[in-house]
């Protein structure tokens, strides 16, 4: 007997009254399994993998002085093919939402780390409609206490992530069918909070997300940045932990050069800030984030000429982009079973010898030697430990 709608849904973890929220005009038949959200403390989390574009375009305000009313127009000219393209991004926000700020940032974040956790580390497709788990987890991933004031900000961001639409002409690119689209649409299509109303005299059981088509085909793809997200939550300044993501990205394209060179008024607009008229407003501007990363060590200078910033990568990058070829090489030599995470310390085939592990696996059993070596390969004590979670060498919780 062929299943209804209905019982489709509630044989996949979310109920059937969860379908008729607005915006969901259709529900594909398998919808993620509740039992695979799971509690993650923040501390247990390392590395985050959103997509490609959250931080290669700018989406968010971080100025709490703009106007968030107004929204984001970016142009580009490029050459493709010996021809000149305009690349063109706007974010239009809605009239009573307004525009994402830090925390639709970090509420993003936390999606798209569920979605990897759940879903892209299993060798599993990210569904279109994704749960979320219970409000209390999402807040614990955020790292904030569960108090009404903290939930409802919380809810509001994902309803205002629903509702900021963005417009692409040929600056969105579509891995999966390898092109850069001209289209609108929003990041996240719909949400559904557990607790509210479900629009048909009933109220949602379980809060889920449903991405945008284009967004999912990018996570399927692994059109993905590598983000630490435990370095991003030891910044204090809201620009430096936004700056951090952009420079990962920019001090890696540009890591043949030796540092990056990007033009200040590019900077502020990425970074969601207003963009002064003035050289030496703009460097008392983005001081504080600058100062921070150095002292960081993200950065090892930082030298301004004209309008222009040139940024000079630190050990800390240098031990980030160390982790992230590791993690690479990791999942190139993994099987596809969705088991991904239960790592072997075994030499890997030839070709694919990962020198790290060994000293990771000395390092959880607490021998001295391994601290300092890891260091010279621009490796913390910290990122030592997330490293060893990640690949599931067992340490000792300090």
């Amino acid at each position: 007997m062929q299943k209804t709608k209905r019982q489709k849904a509630d044989a996949a973890g979310i109920s059937g009254t969860q379908l008729s929220i607005e915006g969901l005009s259709r529900v594909p038949s398998q919808i993620s399994q509740s039992k695979l959200v799971k509690s993650i403390d923040s501390s247990e989390s390392a590395l985050v993998r959103p997509e490609m574009h959250m931080f290669l375009r700018p989406y968010f305000l971080l100025d709490k002085k703009a106007d968030r009313l107004k929204g984001i127009d970016t142009r580009e000219m490029v050459k493709v093919n010996g021809k000149e393209i305009e690349r063109r991004w706007c974010v239009k926000p809605d009239a009573e939402f307004g525009m994402p700020g830090p925390l639709e940032r970090d509420v993003l974040l936390a999606i798209y780390e569920i979605a990897y956790e759940n879903f892209l580390s299993r060798n599993l497709i990210v569904p279109e409609v994704m749960a979320l788990g219970t409000m209390s987890a999402f807040m614990r991933r955020l790292g904030l206490s569960r108090c009404g004031k903290n939930s409802n900000a919380v809810k509001l961001a994902l309803k205002r992530l629903v509702h900021t639409t963005c417009k692409s002409e040929n600056s969105f690119f579509d891995k999966s069918k390898n092109l850069f689209v001209t289209e609108s649409f929003q990041l996240l299509r719909a949400v559904g909070i557990a607790g509210e109303s479900d629009g048909n005299g009933g109220v949602v059981e379980q809060s889920f997300v449903q991405f945008d088509d284009r967004v999912r085909n990018n996570l399927n793809a692994r059109y993905l940045m590598v983000i630490d997200l435990l370095y991003m939550r030891e910044l204090k300044s809201e620009i430096s932990k936004h700056l951090y993501p952009i420079l990962s990205h920019w001090l890696w394209r540009s890591a043949e050069k030796g540092y990056w060179r990007v033009q200040y008024h590019w900077l502020a607009q990425h970074l969601g800030i207003k963009a002064w008229d003035k050289v030496w407003r703009a460097k008392q501007q983005l001081e504080q984030a600058n100062n921070e990363l150095l002292e960081k060590g993200y950065i090892s200078h930082c030298l301004w000429d004209g309008w222009d910033l040139l940024y000079f990568p630190g050990d800390a990058h240098k031990g980030e982009q160390l982790r992230r070829q590791v993690s690479k090489n990791i999942s190139a030599s993994s099987s596809d079973t969705p088991k991904v995470h239960a790592l072997k310390l075994e030499q890997p085939e030839s070709g694919d010898h990962d020198p790290l592990l060994p000293l990771l696996a000395l390092f959880a059993q607490g021998v001295p030697m391994a601290e300092p070596l890891l260091k010279q390969r621009g490796l913390t004590t910290c990122q030592a430990q997330a490293l060893c979670i990640e690949k599931g060498i067992k340490v000792p919780i300090v």
